[in-house]
């Protein structure tokens, strides 16, 4: 944390000493030194970045205050910031077998093979790359600091909750409170570290959390209030609307299973070599011979190195039978030279020029279960649709211009009943 002149020595141990004499009347001012440095942050935050709040300025995290940060030492940052967020789980601690992978995948990105890099390149770095990172460490510190006398007082017997001081935050995105499809422990669908690191880097509307009953002042529970408010816990409303491992790899099975979900989703796509990419789709995926997509388009490379490769409007492209216009997947800022490329067989996946053999792609819907609800009545109305027209009885003047007449007739069949 950064210099304070003023929380000085004497300050101290003026604090230390008020503290003892206090607790032995009131148990409930054992916070008065967290709520008076919470107060030295803010007035500082004010006059240095103009900043009515504890702003990020305040915490000094890099490199033990040096100009130049090491590997090791953003490893730490990024593991404390991981484990921070799997400690608040109300069901308990979590943990991810792939964690160190997904961390070094970060960490090779940053540094480019360098030993040390300087703190303001680091900074601006996060800032492209994972800007929420930081800041969700910054916004659980700032809690603590201003809200943590809180459990004190609840477990004070005499004490009254106060009614004009709020009991909860606005949330970005949940933890999960139900069965974990990200945590399957054979073969991940995807694994709990990458979609960690993903919420640090993924706009509000992929992460946007599912909306949950605010807690009654007198059933406050910290643990459940952490768990709710960070925001870097991961989404329990991404629903799973393709795997190709189950569902078949190919266009034709990809179109049936994405097609008419009328929300954002994000699909990732596994290539030999160990590479990953996610294509993030702010509406539904539909054909076109244009780009299309909103401003929260964004393309990422999680494996081996985890970085941004592109955001922005009109960055999504899907033909599979248009005439005169490329067949396949792409992605990218440039028509003409897209970031992702997936051929029209789905056999290969194409970055920066280089090819790739397509192994796996996946499909997670980020909307609300509305739109899983109207997708599912859509093919469900397509296949009664579909059923109805093969029931249908054709009459004998459409028999004589049917196709498979002539097919029949060329086969050797001369003669054939009218029904």
């Amino acid at each position: 944390m950064g210099n304070h002149n003023s929380f000085n020595l004497n300050h101290k141990e003026q604090l230390h000493s008020a503290r003892i004499n206090s607790l032995n009347k009131d148990p409930t001012l054992g916070m008065l030194p967290m709520e008076k440095l919470g107060k030295l942050l803010i007035q500082k935050s004010l006059e240095e970045d103009s900043i009515n709040g504890i702003g990020c300025g305040v915490f000094k995290m890099y490199a033990d205050g040096k100009e130049e940060i090491d590997q090791d030492q953003f490893r730490d940052l990024l593991i404390a910031v991981y484990k921070l967020a799997m400690d608040h789980y109300p069901e308990g601690p979590q943990s991810c077998r792939y964690i160190f992978k997904t961390i070094q995948s970060v960490v090779d990105s940053a540094f480019h093979k360098k030993l040390t890099l300087k703190v303001g390149y680091l900074t601006n770095w996060i800032l492209q790359h994972c800007p929420r990172l930081i800041v969700l460490l910054h916004r659980y510190i700032v809690h603590i600091l201003s809200t943590g006398y809180r459990s004190v007082i609840e477990k004070c017997p005499y004490s009254k909750p106060n009614e004009n001081e709020p009991n909860d935050l606005e949330l970005t995105t949940p933890v999960l409170e139900q069965e974990n499809l990200f945590k399957t422990e054979k073969n991940p669908l995807l694994p709990l570290s990458q979609v960690w690191i993903l919420s640090t880097t993924l706009p509000a509307l992929y992460t946007q959390p599912i909306l949950h009953s605010k807690p009654t002042p007198n059933c406050f529970n910290t643990q459940n209030f952490l768990s709710k408010f960070l925001d870097f816990s991961c989404p329990s409303h991404w629903t799973l609307l393709y795997n190709s491992n189950q569902h078949g790899i190919g266009s034709n099975r990809f179109l049936h299973h994405v097609l008419s979900y009328r929300g954002p989703t994000l699909t990732f796509l596994r290539g030999d070599e160990g590479v990953l990419f996610c294509m993030g789709g702010t509406s539904e995926w539909r054909e076109s011979h244009q780009y299309w997509g909103g401003d929260d388009t964004i393309l990422l490379q999680l494996l081996p190195n985890y970085k941004v490769i592109n955001r922005g409007p009109k960055s999504m492209y899907l033909n599979t039978s248009i005439r005169g216009y490329p067949k396949g997947i792409r992605a990218g800022n440039d028509p003409r030279k897209p970031s992702i490329e997936v051929d029209d067989s789905f056999q290969h996946v194409t970055h920066c020029g280089i090819p790739y053999k397509l192994e796996s792609i996946e499909v997670w819907g980020c909307g609300s279960p509305k739109n899983r609800e109207v997708q599912l009545d859509i093919k469900n109305w397509q296949i009664k649709e579909a059923e109805k027209t093969r029931k249908l009885k054709m009459t004998s003047k459409e028999w004589l211009d049917h196709p498979d007449r002539y097919l029949l007739e060329l086969a050797g069949r001369q003669t054939y009943s009218t029904s």
